[in-house]
């Protein structure tokens, strides 16, 4: 198991070093049923069923009983409390660790810039698209009631930026927050993922991230936050050949047309001349284009002069055997379809009164694949809703006995 269990109230949780002799994870269903004269069956049910725990100890140490004891008599204020148990992993909502919501889009929240939230029209129900303004524009991941994810000092976070976001040269972040809410440092890196070790006096934890592109929606499926987990998310596939990568000759892995390639010292040149429009595309030899598999996100990241200067980003697709089979226009990143085995980037440049002329510079094509072995499980807050507490043999020893329930809150 990644971890041992944590319990308590954010900013003081206990770590309960002894494994519970009954272990009891379920749900409560919360189904009715109703059977017509005719024999025709009807269920009702709720939209979602609640997390519910049963843990049973047996003999606990006198430190961790009375730490049980003060939660379920509520000595300590009335809840809710945060529940880290052993089999979670993907601390994000089920729903939100898949880019959808039970309702709304409130399990995000625009940590900085104007980006918005947009429901996607074309995916399951209740999935939710990310349209940055801008190429700083920051989303923020939520866990209602509190103001984060509940973590422990000392623990080593990681936060995976969702799939769609691990192609583009986006910045992944962490923000420690105090139990009242005040923020106590942030944690960022570079690229999809960011690990950070929860700081003295941090309750909760933002995991956060910012795209680092702009001109279209991003999914927000695949985006995976753990806690002293050994989970590492896969990489992004470079695509691009290293000379290509680097904006470096030779010529053949570009096609010009409108425009003219040249080499200065060793590096692409791309010229447009006044009042012309014209194409930059990457090739990949005689093949129609780089191979990739159906579904990965594939994105073309390019140099600052080439992104000012162009008007569209194409990512063409095409079949095994060289047929088009349909085309992105984005400077995000787009989702390879069913039948495309392989993806032909091109950047359209539009007719200008003043020449262009600049390296093709540094440039990546990145796909990544669908993290699907680690979907999202929660860390809602929870109640306890029963209690039982034995003296055990030897004293001070306890037997333990707790039923919890998830909440939305909790009172009195």
């Amino acid at each position: 198991m990644p971890r041992n269990l944590w319990i308590g109230h954010p900013g003081r949780l206990r770590e309960i070093e002894q494994a519970a002799t009954s272990w009891e994870r379920g749900a409560e269903l919360g189904v009715g049923q109703f059977t017509s004269l005719g024999g025709q069956v009807t269920t009702h049910a709720p939209r979602r069923a609640a997390r519910k725990l049963k843990l049973s100890f047996d003999r606990l140490p006198e430190a961790d009983a009375a730490h049980l004891d003060r939660l379920a008599r509520r000595v300590d204020g009335p809840g809710p409390i945060a529940v880290l148990d052993p089999v979670t992993r993907n601390l994000l909502d089920p729903l939100q660790a898949s880019g959808r919501s039970g309702g709304g889009s409130g399990q995000w929240a625009v940590a900085a810039g104007s980006g918005t939230l947009v429901p996607s029209t074309t995916d399951l129900p209740n999935t939710w698209k990310w349209r940055p303004a801008a190429v700083g524009d920051r989303l923020a991941w939520t866990l209602r009631p509190w103001p984060g994810f509940p973590v422990a000092p000392g623990a080593t976070v990681r936060f995976t930026l969702p799939t769609a976001w691990r192609v583009t040269p986006g910045t992944a972040e962490l923000g420690w927050l105090a139990a009242d809410g005040r923020t106590l440092s942030t944690t960022s890196a570079t690229g999809p993922t960011v690990t950070g070790t929860a700081p003295p006096g941090a309750a909760f934890v933002v995991p956060a991230g910012s795209a680092g592109a702009s001109g279209g929606d991003l999914m927000l499926s695949g985006a995976v936050l753990t806690a002293d987990d050994a989970y590492a998310p896969r990489a992004p596939r470079e695509l691009l050949a290293a000379a290509a990568a680097a904006g470096k000759a030779p010529l053949s892995q570009w096609q010009a047309d409108g425009t003219t390639l040249s080499e200065d010292a060793g590096y692409a040149v791309l010229a447009l001349p006044a009042n012309t429009s014209g194409t930059l595309r990457w090739r990949n030899g005689d093949a129609p284009g780089f191979p990739v598999a159906p579904g990965e996100q594939v994105a073309l990241t390019v140099s600052r002069e080439l992104r000012a200067r162009a008007a569209n980003c194409y990512l063409t697709w095409f079949s095994a055997a060289g047929t088009f089979t349909g085309f992105a226009d984005t400077w995000m990143s787009a989702a390879a379809p069913p039948s495309a085995a392989y993806v032909q980037p091109a950047l359209q440049f539009d007719a200008n009164s003043a020449a262009f002329s600049a390296r093709v510079g540094a440039t990546g094509l990145r796909a990544a694949s669908p993290d699907a072995d680690l979907p999202g499980d929660g860390c809602p807050p929870m109640a306890i809703t029963a209690y039982t507490d034995t003296p055990g043999r030897p004293l001070p020893h306890r037997s333990i006995s707790l039923d919890l329930t998830e909440v939305t809150g909790a009172t009195g």
